[in-house]
């Protein structure tokens, strides 16, 4: 999430305070360009079920905000959720599970399959190399 990596972290603790902040966010990035039902590709809607979800008027598919994203079938809060995604992408050497674990009070292998589920995300960015000037902070040439 680009977005994210453009806070920095008192802006984003500032900015996601809620569990509603979350779910308000996610809805306004996933439908930006406009509703259009994943099943019968209708684009009239109503309220759905969940916070921010959008129930087709067409076929009564109700779509989470979540659904399709990293946050799919999340078992955790997903404020904490949205931290460690926050976490993982702007640490340097990443943050490792177990870290995450103490840090938002969750098992380690739980924290261990979303930073996964993030670092797999984050490899698909290799489709959109840098472009124009680009600062590097440290790098490494060769191995030791």
């Amino acid at each position: 999430m680009k977005i994210l990596k453009e806070l920095d972290r008192q802006v984003f603790i500032d900015r996601f305070t809620t569990n509603e902040d979350c779910y308000k966010f996610l809805a306004r990035l996933k439908w930006e360009n406009g509703y259009s039902c994943r099943r019968c590709s209708s684009t009239a809607y109503t309220k759905g079920k969940q916070p921010y979800s959008r129930r087709c008027s067409k076929c009564g598919y109700d779509e989470s905000t979540t659904a399709a994203t990293l946050f799919h079938k999340l078992k955790f809060d997903i404020l904490k959720a949205f931290g460690m995604l926050y976490e993982v992408s702007t640490s340097k050497k990443g943050a490792n599970s177990i870290w995450l674990a103490e840090r938002f009070g969750l098992n380690q292998k739980t924290t261990w399959a979303f930073r996964q589920k993030v670092q797999l995300a984050m490899e698909s960015s290799e489709q959109y190399p840098l472009e124009d000037e680009v600062h590097v902070d440290e790098f490494e040439i060769g191995t030791p």
